[in-house]
């Protein structure tokens, strides 16, 4: 490495694909918690749910009264979809992502702050809103509610008001988490909202009886709570992470750019949930029982959306954010690309027994006490038309945030749009013209859902940094077919629990045989792009202890580096090879802790290094003790 090059000018490296300049190690797939464990997560969060589903169907079944529920939760859900869980967050991830890289976390927490501030003001009065005008909001949910009905929904969504607040200030807590490289815990605390739900379904029979409250009125009221119970889970994480909330006002320089982005993020949004919102008004006006037939194919087909698409559309939005905000456009790509492949692979076998196994899988999961046979029939009717929008619903949940992640936010709004504009012909078509009745309206979805992933796969893969895709993609789906195939010969003669655990087998074996692999996550590199490579070799030798700093000398085996400074950077001259072996023999066991120093910047420099408690930093030409406010990475990333 010789003569005292700047490390940031030397030989370049390759972009690395998933690193942050931060406090922290750097955000990408491979940090933290790692792909796997959040799927886990995932899965743990849509089995309490799934459980959930079950417990609140079986004593409450699936007519007026469920209906009545399941409408008056789609106001606030939609609310806080808009406010906060599906439009904040995906802007929230880039913006700190910027603020840390320019500002470090100083400057990204009091971005937050402001946030937090606009959203609690917003929060209050949407609130506000939702208790004195129910009687209006519910109309514009379930038209074809009249009577008891329609003054049971207005009931239940008072007492759901709350519910929107609690999710969406737990949502904008695990953005910044999920900035932060921390996906594992927010995963964790989502199982929250489910137990608590699941808890009040059991006790509302008998505290009904005691409160003089109608077990639904129980429910909802357990339903509002769950949501603030999700959020003091997550608090704590919070400030383990570094920030300590305290909301204003008074706004922020970058703030602006953040609630610009949230424009076309809110447009974007909005389009999903109207697009919900129209199956809702559809199924208000077919009698009692589609609506929560409806809401219960939707929830099987949230375990994959949860499971797969959930946890990759994470960890693809903060490491294609972390990419973009360091210019590293070749990382950001391999993200992407990797967060579509995952997709593929988790996601359309799921999608093939979805459908074939519609009928016992409801039969299994629902049919019990208050929820009967005609139940059970109505809503394997809507899974069967779900499972043919299940890829493109879980295609939209990765492709939404990764557009936002690499800057083209107006992108999903305007093919939004478009979407919703060609629903409403669609699915009333399907309901005139056809003999599906109310599984129509999952059909409609997958034809708008459909064609919006596909524009909108073709106008970002430009952005891909991949091969193979549609190879990998087409052995996906022979796998799956094969899945299919065998799941569909044993489900009237073996237990479903057995046929998915079997097709499943058959699934993994034939995607063997084809070449498939679970993609690996990015490797980690937190040095800026234009780094040194040696600089990596040396950090690396003095981390396992086969190289020791003494003074302002890198001492190793066979070689020695002395530190210096220029134009702010670190630099290391090679002095000499081979006599360092005696300060190397006496390094001590285990390792001390070797950290980079970074100072941020576009792109940002190594400064500095430390090693234990003895620190050196560049400050212009001189070579300077202590870290001097640099940026702290710890050595190795942690993967």
């Amino acid at each position: 490495m010789g003569g005292g090059t700047p490390l940031r000018n030397a030989s370049p490296r390759p972009a690395p694909s998933g690193s942050r300049v931060d406090a922290e190690p750097p955000r990408g797939p491979s940090r933290s918690e790692g792909q796997g464990a959040l799927a886990l997560a995932h899965l743990l969060a849509r089995g309490t749910g799934m459980a959930r589903e079950i417990v609140v169907s079986s004593v409450f079944g699936a007519g007026a009264t469920m209906d009545a529920y399941q409408a008056a939760l789609r106001v606030p859900q939609l609310v806080r979809e808009l406010l906060a869980e599906g439009s904040l967050q995906n802007t929230l991830v880039p913006g700190l992502a910027r603020a840390e890289a320019e500002g470090g976390d100083t400057e990204a927490w009091a971005l937050a702050d402001a946030l937090l501030g606009v959203l609690l003001a917003v929060l209050g009065v949407v609130t506000l809103v939702f208790l004195v005008g129910a009687p209006w909001l519910v109309p514009l949910v379930a038209a074809g509610f009249v009577g008891e009905k329609q003054a049971l929904a207005v009931s239940l969504t008072r007492w759901l008001s709350p519910f929107m607040a609690g999710l969406s200030l737990a949502a904008l807590a695990s953005g910044a988490l999920n900035a932060r490289g921390r996906f594992l815990g927010p995963a964790v605390a989502a199982n929250a909202l489910n137990l608590v739900v699941l808890a009040g379904a059991l006790a509302a029979p008998w505290l009904g009886a005691r409160t003089g409250l109608a077990p639904i009125a129980v429910l909802a009221l357990a339903t509002s709570l769950s949501g603030f119970v999700q959020l003091a889970m997550v608090l704590p994480q919070l400030r383990r992470a570094g920030w300590r909330p305290r909301p204003h006002l008074r706004g922020h320089p970058r703030l602006r750019h953040v609630l610009a982005a949230l424009g076309p993020a809110l447009v974007g949004v909005a389009t999903v949930q109207l697009n919900l919102l129209i199956e809702t008004q559809w199924a208000a006006s077919l009698g009692d029982g589609p609506l929560s037939w409806l809401v219960l194919g939707f929830r099987l087909v949230q375990i994959p959306l949860a499971v797969v698409a959930g946890s990759v559309a994470t960890m693809a939005l903060s490491g294609i954010a972390g990419s973009v905000a360091r210019g590293d456009a070749r990382g950001a790509g391999a993200h992407f690309a990797q967060a579509l492949a995952m997709n593929a692979l988790g996601v359309l076998p799921c999608a093939v027994a979805l459908g074939v196994l519609a009928d016992p899988l409801c039969a299994f999961l629902f049919e019990r006490g208050a929820f009967d046979h005609a139940a059970t029939v109505g809503t394997a009717g809507m899974l069967r038309g779900y499972s043919w929008a299940t890829f493109g619903i879980c295609l939209h949940r990765v492709l939404v945030p990764s557009a936002y992640a690499l800057g083209r936010p107006r992108l999903p709004a305007v093919l939004g749009v478009g979407a919703l504009v060609l629903k409403i012909p669609v699915t009333w078509g399907l309901l005139r013209w056809t003999s599906l009745g109310a599984v129509a309206l999952p059909v409609g979805h997958a034809v708008t859902v459909t064609a919006e992933v596909a524009v909108l796969l073709a106008l970002l893969a430009p952005e891909m940094r991949g091969r193979g895709l549609v190879g990998q993609h087409l052995r996906v789906g022979v796998a799956a077919l094969a899945l299919g195939g065998v799941a569909w010969l044993l489900r009237d003669r073996m237990h479903v629990v057995l046929v998915c655990a079997v097709a499943g087998a058959v699934y993994v074996a034939v995607a063997w045989v084809l070449g498939l692999r679970w993609p690996r996550t990015a490797p980690m590199d937190p040095l800026p792009p234009g780094t040194d490579p040696v600089l990596a070799d040396v950090l690396d030798a003095l981390a396992r202890g086969d190289a020791v700093l003494v003074g302002t000398r890198v001492v190793g085996r066979e070689a020695a580096w002395e530190l210096g400074a220029r134009g702010g950077a670190l630099v290391l001259a090679r002095v000499h090879g081979g006599s360092g072996v005696a300060g190397a023999d006496a390094a001590p066991s285990p390792p001390p802790r070797v950290e980079v120093l970074l100072r941020a910047g576009r792109p940002p420099v190594v400064a500095g290094l430390a090693v234990g408690e003895v620190a050196w930093h560049a400050v212009g030409d001189e070579l300077r003790a202590g870290a001097g406010g640099t940026v702290r990475l710890p050595w190795p990333p942690r993967g």
